[in-house]
């Protein structure tokens, strides 16, 4: 093929190289307002007055709005709809917005932020998922604060249980993780040329937020324009309401552009979260090294707020115990109110909590039994037709054994004494494995779809139009390799829209690695429509076969003549001139109505390795090699694939050694860059990508999704490398060399 597969420059790299790209904190029109938020202090507590007489006074200052001057609902929430724009009469975790303030500049505006007085009672704080399911525990939403419970059987895990020749039993529990994406929450909002209401942001689903916004301002839908430019990082962070609801009010309260923009420690305060879990394990395991059972308890702190957390927790029931052939299990899955930050999407949904806990299991089992890890995974890996461990069977491509022979074919692995032996003082090495796999799309019982559309212009170029956002992922560019792909034409002439309401249509969210997958496959269709109905008009007019025409070069050639696509153009109708596509998700036979969005059936996998040196007298880890292998159907752009591989190990790496929010009374202590740290370039080590290429049918060229898959097994890897180099099994992270030096085996 001539693009697919191939090197393919980022079709937006010039524009963010060069700074002529507006990213949302970038955008503002003349006389623009700054816009800021009186956020509660207090974990939990009721509001008995808000005193805004010397806010008000602050120079410069324009209006200042709480809860009674909202027109609408005054509620939103992807499925649960319990946040509110601006509290009402309760607060439930430190960072929930109560007066949003419009002002002429910055300083203004924080000045009457500090000139706010808020009187509160306060309520018992509920710190964790135990003590929020207490029976007198304080309740954090009238309902209770147990949002979602989840139980799933397979076979019979008691009977695993008793034919089993070792038990493996452990507690495992992971904090919450920030996203810290480089552009924090921002967008810019005004009441545009038609008299709608236009806000461009930060955001992964503009079709989810316009709804979102219809319902909670009381505003029609077809009053609302949404637009996602390029922006800087979401990984779930932004996949739902931030501060478009923000925008939205102010802007019909004052009918003037306004524009806001969170500083960090705001930001990290008041989104979301990956949410902290507590996670209790029973494996069972034959002689042999067959897996014959597993038995989970998984309780989520949701924080707050609902958000995706019964869905999280979904995804997470459903890979918990790994991607291997297990006949007996059992779990249980609890998400739980608390008033902690709120707990929400972020790239994996739930699966990097319980593959760290599994695929540690995994390990400690290889170790009793005196097999290799590498051996156990190959012995009970999953393979197409085999049920996963909730019962559904794997229909489609399933590459994972391919996964960790690449790693066993590796010059690390094959050569592996010579690596970990070492003659430095106090210093000690170690090799890790982990395999993972990762569902993609929205699972069944959720619309799950994608509308491809296609222009021809008449200077015979193609305009691809997006309604799904880039937020730095690079599908812009594996679209544009498509459409050029399907037409041979030269990629230049190629253009694409970022998702505007305005001109592209609802395509779902930027988000459960779905985003190339399904969108590719619906411009596919699209691109399929509108070739087809330019070879018929060239066939007429050439009077020629269409079997017999081709295209090349922008042009369609019979036996005789040739037409260019700007020709073409002109004699076709101008709804001839652009196709739709409307495309629908697979969805698995094997339906478990219990669970929302439960079971899925694209799934990608992964086998990860990690080469560790430990420093005993220390305890600090450095990460010496890392390598991936991923099977993610076929691949479209190497060099994007090879960003996404490595950018969610780097994550991975952080979720393992660094990264983790620090509560106290359910205040975060560490929001700032300066002490939430993540990892730098000095902290991760090269990464060598390897690609398993199967071919799965149902997407684009045979493609799947790889945005998630490279975040679920560092964890784990780098935990048993670890364990490998000095003896030591943490069971909590971060994998502190605090908790190395005084050997901390506790989990919770």
């Amino acid at each position: 093929m001539k693009y697919i597969g191939k090197e393919f420059n980022r079709v937006d790299g010039i524009i963010k190289a060069d700074g002529t790209h507006k990213y949302p904190s970038d955008m503002y029109d003349k006389d623009t307002l700054i816009l800021g938020v009186k956020r509660a202090e207090a974990a939990h507590a009721k509001i008995i007055s808000i005193d805004l007489e010397k806010a008000k006074a602050v120079p410069g200052i324009t209006a200042i709005f709480t809860a009674k001057d909202i027109p609408g609902t005054n509620r939103y929430g992807i499925v649960h709809k319990d946040q509110e724009i601006l509290v009402e009469s309760k607060v439930r975790c430190i960072g929930d917005p109560i007066c949003l303030i419009a002002g002429e500049s910055k300083q203004a505006v924080e000045q009457a932020i500090k000139e706010i007085v808020i009187e509160y009672e306060l309520l018992e704080v509920i710190r964790n998922p135990f003590e929020g399911l207490k029976e007198n525990a304080e309740k954090v939403h009238e309902g209770g604060n147990l949002l979602h419970h989840i139980e799933l059987s397979k076979g019979n895990i008691e009977k695993a249980f008793d034919e089993a020749d070792i038990l493996i039993q452990n507690k495992y529990s992971v904090p919450f993780q920030d996203h810290m994406p480089l552009e924090t929450e921002a967008g810019f909002g005004r009441i545009d040329k038609d008299g709608k209401l236009a806000i461009w942001a930060g955001t992964q689903t503009i079709y989810r937020d316009i709804a979102e916004i219809s319902y909670a301002l009381n505003i029609p839908k077809e009053n609302i324009r949404v637009s996602a430019p390029f922006f800087g990082g979401g990984f779930g962070r932004k996949d739902g309401i931030t501060i478009q609801l923000l925008i939205a009010l102010a802007v019909i309260k004052l009918r003037k552009p306004v524009r806001i923009f969170l500083e960090r420690s705001e930001s990290i305060n008041s989104s979301y979260h990956r949410h902290a879990a507590y996670m209790e394990y029973k494996t069972a395991v034959r002689k042999d090294g067959i897996i014959l059972g597993c038995d989970a308890k998984i309780y989520f702190d949701k924080g707050a707020y609902a958000s995706l957390g019964a869905e999280v927790l979904n995804l997470a029931v459903e890979h918990f115990a790994g991607p291997y052939k297990i006949e007996n299990t059992h779990v249980e899955g609890f998400a739980v109110y608390t008033n902690n930050p709120i707990g929400g999407a972020f790239r994996g949904f739930g699966v990097p909590q319980v593959n760290f806990a599994f695929e540690s299991q995994m390990d400690i089992a290889a170790e009793k039994l005196k097999i290799s890890p590498l051996y156990i995974r190959k012995k009970n890996v999953v393979k197409q037709w085999d049920t996963s461990c909730i019962g559904h069977t794997f229909i489609y491509s399933t590459g994972l054994k391919e996964c960790l022979e690449a790693l066993e074919n590796t010059e690390l692995y094959k050569n592996k004494d010579k690596y970990l032996k070492i003659d430095k003082m106090h210093k000690a090495r170690g090799l890790g494995i982990a395999a993972s796999y990762q569902g993609g799309g929205l699972g069944v019982n959720i619309p799950d779809f994608a509308q491809g559309k296609i222009e021809l212009c008449e200077d015979g170029s193609l305009i691809a139009y997006g309604g799904i956002s880039d937020m730095g992922q690079g599908n812009t560019t594996a679209y544009v390799q498509i459409v050029a792909e399907y037409f041979n034409m030269n990629k230049n002439k190629v253009r694409y829209t970022t998702p505007d309401s305005k001109y592209t249509l609802d395509s779902g969210p930027a988000s459960a690695s779905r985003t190339t997958y399904i969108y590719g496959k619906a411009l596919e269709g699209a691109a399929k429509i509108l070739k087809d109905k330019m070879l018929s008009t060239a066939a007429f007019v050439l009077n020629e076969d269409k079997e017999n025409l081709t295209i090349n070069n922008e042009e369609i050639s019979g036996k005789t003549w040739s037409m260019s696509f700007s020709d073409i153009y002109n004699y076709m109708s101008k709804e001839d001139r652009t196709a739709i596509c409307y495309v629908d998700n697979p969805i698995a036979a094997d339906k478990h109505e219990i669970g929302h969005g439960l079971p899925h059936i694209i799934y990608s996998y992964a086998a990860h390795m990690a080469l560790v040196e430990v420093d005993t007298l220390t305890g600090k880890v450095d990460l010496i090699k890392y390598i991936t292998a991923t099977d993610c159907g076929k691949v479209i752009n190497p060099q994007s694939l090879k960003g996404q591989i490595q950018g969610g190990a780097a994550q991975g790496i952080g979720y393992a050694l660094y990264e983790g929010l620090k509560l106290k009374d359910s205040k975060v202590l560490n929001n700032k860059m300066s002490t939430y740290i993540i990892p730098s370039i000095m902290d991760v080590p090269e990464i060598e990508t390897l690609h398993v290429e199967t071919y799965e049918a149902t997407g684009a060229f045979g493609m799947k999704g790889v945005g998630e898959i490279s975040i679920d097994a560092p964890a784990p890897a780098i935990s048993n490398a670890i364990y490998n180099a000095s003896g030591y099994r943490c069971y909590s992270l971060p994998i502190t060399a605090e908790k190395i030096i005084i050997r901390d085996s506790s989990s919770f």
